[in-house]
């Protein structure tokens, strides 16, 4: 993690198994570049239950996000 959590949002967040962060992070869509990019400097807080990962394109420095709901 290199940005800032909110406690619950790192809680979820550190739960999750590191390969399958790896696979969230470098799985996410660019409005900018129109195309799926990696996430970097990333944040994180809980919305409405689900937990919202925020950050920016590692190609083009585009805001990106990413949803992570509940199971």
């Amino acid at each position: 993690m290199n940005g800032s959590f909110t406690p619950k949002a790192k809680k979820i967040w550190e739960a999750i198994a590191g390969d399958i962060q790896i696979k969230i992070l470098n799985n996410v869509w660019c409005v900018h570049c129109r195309k799926g990019s990696s996430m970097g400097n990333l944040t994180g807080k809980i919305e409405s239950g689900m937990l919202v990962l925020r950050g920016t394109c590692t190609k083009c420095s585009g805001d990106v996000a990413r949803v992570i709901e509940n199971e």
